[in-house]
């Protein structure tokens, strides 16, 4: 059994389309807010943690926070139906849980309201802890910065890492970054972040041996480096209006291939573009059920 721990926020997400670009003092309507995304389970551990679990890994664990409310009932519910467990979700007595409104303008932009609800500063509980002790494997995506600092403390020598980046300087300091890009077995990025992984690297000294980078291009694929061999592998361009969770999804691919012993890098960052593809693709067939 491998055992994955992914950590960060949570999130119950809210989908809407509109007819327009919101404007201050006026009303924008909304076309169309899918009754299966109303809410949908969020959050990049969320989103991580069902790719492993449909990958193949028995034991992946979300390390995150949610409110003492009945929506913090329904995110593990939502978890649980994914096969995911929920031995690493605490919840937060008074609190209420996260949720995000993700408002998707027509021409594909999109306004996220999200609202963390749970205190500032948190750290891990000793539950979460042993969970990720426990663990072969430990994903760090976004979330409060003692948490962070705290799991990366937890994770035992032989265990491996995986830093899914996001550009937050809030959460992720430049020496929390550099922590990570010089501990990190596998990292995933988007173009968009690259210049981030670069100025972490610059200040990370020597790497793990065997880092293998993963920076996604959207449409036109992603960009794989190991050894300094690096090599470009093509997707399938998919028409999507709501394209959250495409990034942690293929993160939790990429990471169930190699946590399951593939070594090809090839056929690793293929397993990121399937689950990736599956998440889009499936809601597109939604979409066009209920048009």
């Amino acid at each position: 059994m491998t055992r994955i721990a992914i950590t960060g926020y949570a999130s119950l997400d809210h989908v809407v389309m509109l007819d327009g670009i919101p404007t201050p003092g006026r009303t924008t309507t909304i076309l169309e807010r899918p009754e299966e995304a109303w809410p949908r389970l969020g959050g990049s551990p969320s989103y991580v943690a069902a790719a492993l679990a449909a990958g193949g890994v028995d034991a992946a664990s979300p390390v995150s926070w949610v409110g003492e409310d009945e929506a913090g009932l329904d995110f593990r519910r939502h978890l649980e139906a994914r096969n995911v467990l929920t031995d690493g979700i605490a919840t937060v007595a008074g609190a209420r849980t996260p949720m995000a409104i993700l408002a998707y303008e027509p021409d594909g932009g999109c306004l996220c309201l999200y609202h963390p609800a749970i205190p500032k500063g948190l750290g891990l509980t000793l539950p979460q802890k042993q969970v990720i002790a426990n663990a072969d494997w430990l994903c760090i995506t976004i979330g409060p910065l003692q948490a962070t600092r705290e799991a990366l403390d937890a994770l035992s020598p032989e265990g491996s890492l995986c830093w899914v980046v996001k550009d937050d300087p809030a959460a992720l300091p430049p020496d929390l970054a550099v922590q990570l890009a010089a501990r990190a077995d596998l990292i995933c990025f988007s173009a968009a972040e690259a210049a981030f992984v670069d100025r972490a690297f610059a200040s990370a000294g020597a790497r793990r041996a065997g880092q293998m980078l993963i920076e996604t291009r959207g449409g036109a694929g992603a960009q794989v480096t190991v050894g300094g061999v690096t090599s470009l592998v093509a997707s399938e361009p998919l028409a999507i209006t709501d394209p959250t969770g495409a990034g942690d999804t293929f993160a939790g691919g990429a990471l169930a291939a190699l946590a399951g012993g593939e070594t090809d890098p090839v056929s690793i960052v293929k397993a990121g573009h399937k689950a990736a593809r599956t998440l889009l693709s499936g809601r597109v067939a939604k979409h066009n059920e209920s048009a």
